[in-house]
Formats: C-alpha cells, structure tokens, sequence
C-alpha cells in the first residue's frame, strides 16, 4: 500500500554526497570564492576534523579502506571556549579536534588544534542525519581557551528578532572548500545573495532554512565544493553572523542552503535549554491508537487532487480504539470513500488491517465541510478486534466532564514529523478554550464546541488529525485532534460533549457532502 503524505507537509530531496580525498570525506556544502590571503580579515573561522567511522552521517557508507579517514568541516569561534559548526560534522563522534588561525586547514604544521572530547560537544537534540538541513547545528565547549591574536578571535551573532527580509542584502560565505577533490583546503570567501521564501518553491517544514546563490560556478559546472559544511554567513551590513552553511539543493541547481542563526540561538546560548523530541512509542504504549488508510481520489476532500491517482495510493490519519469493534476518527478522513482500511498494532510485525465499506461508517448529522465543529465518524467492525499486550481500547472521560482548568496537562498521541521522519509519538501539553482560540483561528472555529492546544514551533509538524488526547491526571480520553492551520493553535474535539452520539445505536446510514 503507498501511503502518500502529500497534501498535508512537503519534504524536499537534497543532495548531500560525501566526497572522497586524501583526508577523507568531505561534505558538500559551499563556493567558490576568493582565497583569504590575510587570517585577520576572517580570524572567526575554525575548522573541525573528527574521525568518519564514528560520525552517524557517515560510518554506515565507509569501505574498510576509509574506515580511519576523517570529515573536515568549517567552523566559526563564538568565544575562546566556544565553537560553533554543522551537527552532521560531530554528531556520534567521541572526540573532533577544532583548528583555528590558519587559511590552510589541511597544512598541521600551520594550525592551532585543539581536542574536545564527546562529553562537550553538543548538538540539536532534532537534529537527524536521515534528513539534510534540519536542525543541522552543533555547539563544541573548550575546555583550553583559544588564544586570540590578529588571526584568532570571535565574532557576534545577530539577535533573536534579526530577520532576512530584503533579498538584495549581501551576505559573505567562508569555507574551507576543495576544489575539484583536490587539496589543500583553503580558506574562501565569496559574496552571494540569499533566496527569500517567496522565490523558493519547496521548503522545510521543520526549520526555517534558506537558500543563497553567489551566481559563479566552479569548473564541474556546481557552485559549491566539498569541504564547507558549518562555515558562517555574514551580513555586508552588520558584519555579524546571520547564518550557518548545511548543504546543497541540487533541485535548484546546486544552491547553497543556510539556517538562519536568529532561529537557534536559544540552543547556542544553552544547548540544554532545547527540549527533546517526544519518544517514539512502543507498541503497548500506542495500543489504543488505529491508523485509517483512505483512497485519496475519493475522499471528498482530496478527491480533486487524487483524480488520476491510482486506488492504492492511499492517505493515512490516526484514529481510536473505544472497544473491540468501535473506532472513532475525524468525519473528514473518511467522507466520501466507499471503504477504508483500519490498521491495528502497526508498530509490530503483526499489524492487522481491516476493510471497511461505508455502510459501516457513521459520520455525525451536524458535521459540515465549512466548519471544524462535530467533524468526528464512528466505524463499527464486523469482526471483533482481538485485544492483546499490543492492541486495546482507552476510557473516556464521562459526558459532565469539562476542560476548565489551563494548568491541566494532556498527552496528544499520533504520527508526527517532528525530524524529518514520522514516527507514533506522545507530546504533552496544555490547551486552551474556544474562547482564547477563536481571535487566532478562522471565521469556521465554532468556540461553542471546539478547543484548541499550543503547539512548540520547534517541535516540528504533527500529523495527528485523528489521534487521541489523554489526561494525565486521569488517564482517560478527553479529545480528539482535528485540524491545524500553519503556525496557529492545533484545533480539537473535546470527547465529553459527544458521548451521547458516539453510543446511541447506529442510524445505518452514511451521509455524503
């Protein structure tokens, strides 16, 4: 079954190859540019070796031949105990040397090298080296102060509310790139201009990355050369650091791409401070959660764009599990489909997957495609679920509870990308009423009869629409997820108000919009 995910969060395809030289592999990262001649004029920028084998980029593509060859990357000096460069550059490593006052990092007899062990090297705890770009940072403590000299020193970070909103500003790019995969690697810098968001047709969603182009090519026809990963990107304006060099697009042809420095530095200041993903859950922590899987070109709200789409090619949303044959999940991922597949147990290798026809769907009378409000259905099974360690149903709350207290926590299950992978994941929080919600949402939220939860931009994207909301205080169902707006509060169904129409006897009948 292809499940597409398309309509709801687009990840794009960069091309991020390691490149192999006499110092071993290199990531393409950035230019072409003009060789610094004089260390003062960029005394900011330090390099970074750690060994391959280790590097979770990388130790999985090794031959036995490259197994001791090492990854150089750039850095910038933020202060004499603190460095700064890309987290696919350190990330597993147990140790990486930073070298610093040198326009030749590949020359030892010419650098300052200093060794920091793994215990103080720091990077995005969402950082994942199964996606290119995301969250691609990383913070290395010395525990020897460097010295600084007329070709060692720091520079300054623009502040939080700094934004790259006039594409005519020019910004400055080091690397230590080499070009061609030949040595040495030197020091450059080059001019460019970077790419709004307005011009780019794909994007993150996860992070705030921008493009940048210096409209020069190197010889093989790329702008970018191995070797630049990490290096700092400088307003002409300011002379601070705006951004941090994290790859290549190769579907813009060969652009360079950034991320913005304004967006990370609450984990620059304190890596600590991030909070970490939400864990992935086990199969008995997410028995209670089912998944529907929906023909795209039926459903009445994607019907449209999966016109010519084959019936395999599915869309999946989340649901839950009441009993051994009631599933409980938003009207819109089931209206319009003449069946639908229920998928328990998902996250073992014996998941099972169910057929539904539509006369065995209930969607609620009062539901409607122009609003948010009662957008729940009810699918009643044929066969009973055979309930194990792995698959199970949750209480809920009885119909005179109410979500009146804001300090009160709840627990949102569901497939979430919150990495650049989706996996089943709980993420706690705390909601808010109609009331709060309505100012922030559309003229379509209905405050009478729906809430809504924050959700933490640096988190990443939820896909949940369908998934359960549980008290922590009392472990049972108060909700259930519905809809999100980018950057808006997460709208939701509280469970008590509908108690009475999820278990009145079914009308057996589907209704159609």
């Amino acid at each position: 079954m292809n499940l597409l995910r398309g309509l709801f969060f687009v990840l794009f395809i960069v091309e991020f190859s390691e490149l192999q030289g006499k110092h071993g592999f290199f990531s393409k990262a950035l230019l072409k540019g003009e060789v610094i001649e004089n260390m003062s004029k960029a005394k900011f920028v330090a390099g970074i070796y750690a060994p391959a084998k280790y590097l979770y980029e990388f130790k999985d593509k090794l031959t036995d031949a490259d197994r001791e060859t090492e990854i150089v990357c750039t850095a910038f000096i933020l202060s004499k105990t603190e460095i700064i460069t890309n987290a696919h550059c350190v990330a597993g490593a147990p140790y990486a040397y930073v070298v610093a006052g040198t326009k030749v990092a590949s020359d030892k007899n010419q650098k300052i090298e200093i060794k920091v062990e793994k215990e103080n090297i720091a990077w995005h705890p969402h950082y994942s080296h199964l996606i290119v770009g995301a969250f691609d940072i990383a913070k290395l403590t010395l525990k020897t102060p460097l010295k600084f000299s007329d070709t060692v020193g720091s520079i300054k970070l623009v502040d939080k509310d700094y934004k790259l909103n006039n594409s005519s500003e020019v910004v400055t790019v080091y690397g230590y790139g080499v070009l061609n995969n030949i040595e040495p690697m030197i020091l450059r810098r080059c001019d460019a201009n970077y790419i709004s968001d307005v011009e780019r047709a794909i994007t993150f969603n996860s992070v705030q990355t921008l493009y940048f182009t210096t409209g020069e090519a190197t010889n093989d026809g790329k702008i970018l050369t191995p070797g630049d990963s990490g290096g700092p990107i400088v307003s002409k304006t300011s002379g601070k650091i705006v951004g941090i060099s994290v790859g290549t697009n190769k579907t813009t042809g060969g652009r360079g791409m950034f991320l913005p420095i304004a967006s990370f530095l609450g984990f620059i200041h304190d890596p600590k401070s991030v909070k970490p993903l939400p864990p992935s859950l086990t199969s008995n922590e997410a028995k209670f959660i089912a998944n529907i899987a929906v023909p795209g070109k039926f459903l009445t709200l994607t019907k449209k764009a999966y016109a010519n789409a084959d019936e395999d090619d599915q869309i999946q949303f989340n649901a839950i599990i009441l009993s051994e044959t009631e599933i409980l999940t938003c009207a819109h991922n089931v209206l319009g489909a003449p069946y639908v597949y229920v998928i328990v147990n998902k996250l073992s290798s014996n998941a099972t997957e169910l057929k539904v026809t539509e006369d065995q769907i209930e969607i609620h009378e009062k539901y409607s495609l122009s609003g948010f409000a009662f957008d729940v259905a009810k699918i009643t099974l044929k066969e009973r679920l055979e309930f194990n360690e792995n698959v199970g149903s949750i209480d809920s709350v009885d119909k005179n509870y109410k979500l009146n207290d804001p300090s009160e926590i709840v627990s949102v299950y569901g497939d979430m990308t919150l990495d650049g992978t989706e996996r089943t994941r709980r993420y706690d929080t705390k909601y808010l009423d109609g009331a709060i919600c309505k100012p922030k949402l559309s003229a379509a939220f209905d405050a009478n009869h729906l809430m809504c939860y924050t959700l933490d931009e640096s988190m990443g994207t939820p896909f949940t629409f369908g998934g359960p909301m549980v008290s922590k205080k009392n472990n049972k169902l108060v909700g259930m997820t519905i809809f999100r707006f980018p950057d808006e509060p997460v709208i939701f169904q509280p469970i008590a108000p509908l108690l009475d129409w999820i278990r009145k006897p079914r009308c057996n009948q589907r209704r159609r919009i």
